[in-house]
């Protein structure tokens, strides 16, 4: 059982003005990670998890349409149904992996970055030429340990973390796996039994009808 079994984490990197929309890299790290025995969930923005609804910030067409058409309402609530989404995901995660571009805009994922740091989960930067190429501003948002130049540098990385040999410090708050262990194991004792459910409304009413008879 390793150290990160079960934790979740939210691939954040550019997806609007790179070509493949951000699906290779994403697809190459869960990939690795399934390769290396790390047991680990991952949210990928490219692939969310959910029905259509949720898989809305995926259909690049739709809004490079909606905006060459000046249809920019409709598309302010379709970005703001997916950001909601991508927000929420980050939310969720234990930690977030960042793939920094600085070539490209990456507005969504700087709000992303802000956001897992405002709750202090811990935060992985992959950038080609690592620190030598890093965005000065984000020299105070990652730490110094964790920026990697590749994906096989990072994932070398988690399974340091996985087998202990790196310690995970108090930003890491892994709980999912002890809830449900507490859920599975829970036995309720007698005095916590489910009573017995009380009289409905209409039986009262009934009851209370055939006491005047």
């Amino acid at each position: 059982m390793g150290k990160l079994d079960e934790a979740t984490a939210y691939l954040s990197g550019p997806m609007e003005m790179v070509a493949d929309h951000g699906v290779e890299w994403r697809r190459r790290f869960i990939r690795l990670s399934n390769a290396a025995g790390l047991n680990i969930h991952y949210i990928d923005p490219t692939n969310k998890p959910g029905g259509e609804d949720v898989k809305i910030g995926e259909d690049k067409e739709t809004q490079v349409r909606l905006q060459s058409e000046g249809r920019f309402k409709e598309l302010r609530s379709y970005v703001g149904d997916y950001r909601r989404y991508d927000l929420r995901f980050v939310d969720l995660s234990d930690f977030l992996v960042v793939v920094v571009n600085p070539s490209v805009a990456q507005w969504g994922t700087a709000n992303e970055v802000y956001f897992a740091e405002m709750q202090h989960k811990p935060r992985f930067c992959i950038i080609e030429g690592g620190m030598h190429k890093l965005p000065r501003w984000l020299f105070d948002v990652f730490d110094d340990n964790e920026i990697f130049e590749s994906v096989e540098d990072l994932i070398a990385h988690l399974i340091k973390l996985d087998s202990g040999e790196v310690e995970l410090d108090k930003r890491w708050v892994l709980v999912r796996k002890h809830i449900r262990l507490q859920q599975e194991n829970y036995k309720p004792s007698p005095s916590e039994q489910e009573p017995s459910p009380a009289p409905s409304r209409m039986k009262k009413f009934l009851r209370h009808l055939k006491f005047w008879k």
